[in-house]
């Protein structure tokens, strides 16, 4: 049985009109993620287009065709938009729009110019290459979710190609003077592909930003806000399991004074001695180690492959550099230092618990012997 030219229509313009309100509606209760009213946008400027298509289909006129082929690449342009948004590629909405701009100009050009085949070939093949560099972007950054990226790129490539085939069967056929909407086995395959990735894009797409959702939520709960450096909960998570050898080694820090900064100068300054010391903590912390805020002033370091001596040189460093930071006050700038205290696992393996109670121990005899110090924990040194 052929397929119903107008039911296809119908089934497109409400497949796009659902997945606008969709989009629309979870951009409404996240509106930090403009990639989703982009994507809204330009589902927006597609079921436009298919609603003119129809009534070009039935009283073909230069005015409705011309803001129709418009229409296309616009909506297209937006979706490619939204995907390099979603990735912070650098200009992406403007290079979209600029795109979707001159071939809206040339369309419109062929179109007044008697030449509406031609329109609707030069509109088709545009919106080929947006949809494969949609494609692309999301191919290119599929280490995030590698099954689902895929599946993305997949069904643009596939869309494009249903596109691009619809500019084909007329440039075969040299017809670049229609006077009517094209109507051949291209199109109406294009309208069933597109509403088969439409619906599946929609849903792969809002799958992908839950994901993200629910990673960043993840994220920033093993994050300290202030620092930016990972929490408790994180130490938790990465370490409480694992068994520490004779050169995996934890660090704890405490900042001396600190109750003394924040009395006198306050804690907005105490803050700010704070988030220096993440910074430190961020740039000595090497590729595959972690560094934490455990609350307070008290800050910790879990390092890996590394001797007492190169454990040693990387605490000094940290706070030989703390104490050579510059803290502003309303009274001037101030210095702040750091007690340190290392310790190591051992041969038959140590817990997360045992490591941490050693560095503090070694920490709290840092402590005691002066502060602004950095100790090495050693048993028989600290029993006595």
């Amino acid at each position: 049985m052929a397929l119903d030219y107008v039911s296809l229509l119908l089934a497109a313009a409400l497949s796009g009109a659902f997945l606008f309100v969709a989009l629309l509606v979870v951009w409404l209760t996240a509106r930090e993620n403009k990639h989703l009213v982009l994507s809204a946008a330009g589902v927006a400027a597609l079921v436009a287009h298919v609603v003119l298509y129809w009534i070009y289909s039935r009283a073909p006129s230069n005015t409705v065709a011309s803001i129709m082929l418009a229409l296309l690449p616009t909506g297209m342009a937006m979706v490619l938009a939204s995907a390099r948004h979603l990735y912070r590629v650098p200009r992406g909405f403007s290079d979209a729009l600029l795109i979707a701009a001159i071939s809206a100009v040339a369309t419109t050009a062929l179109v007044y110019s008697g030449f509406d085949g031609a329109a609707f070939i030069a509109a088709y093949f545009v919106s080929t290459v947006l949809l494969m560099l949609a494609g692309v972007v999301h191919w290119t950054y599929r280490e995030e979710s590698p099954a689902l990226m895929t599946l993305i790129a997949t069904l643009f490539v596939v869309c494009a190609a249903s596109f691009a085939a619809c500019g084909l069967v007329l440039l075969a056929k040299g017809q670049f003077i229609l006077g009517h909407a094209p109507d051949n086995w291209a199109e109406r395959v294009n309208i069933v592909i597109s509403v088969a990735c439409m619906t599946g894009l929609g849903g792969l797409l809002l799958t992908l930003h839950n994901i993200r959702a629910g990673v960043r939520h993840e994220t920033e709960a093993m994050r300290d806000s202030l620092t930016g450096l990972l929490n408790r909960r994180a130490l938790q998570s990465l370490y409480a399991d694992k068994q520490f050898g004779r050169f995996s080694a934890v660090a704890m820090f405490d900042l001396d004074h600190f109750k003394r900064t924040n009395d006198l100068f306050g804690h907005a300054v105490g803050d700010e001695a704070l988030r220096a010391f993440g910074e430190l903590m961020s740039e000595h912390t090497r590729p595959h180690d972690h560094s934490f805020r455990l609350g307070g002033e008290e800050f910790a370091m879990v390092v890996s492959r590394v001797s007492p001596d190169q454990m040693q040189v990387i605490a000094d460093r940290i706070s030989r550099d703390y104490a050579a930071c510059d803290i502003p006050t309303d009274l001037g700038p101030v210095r702040c230092t750091v007690s340190v205290g290392i310790s190591f696992g051992s041969v038959e393996g140590s817990s997360l618990t045992e490591v941490i109670t050693d560095a503090d121990r070694a920490l709290y005899a840092a402590k005691r012997a002066g502060r602004n110090r950095v100790m090495l924990y050693d048993e028989s040194r600290m029993a006595g």
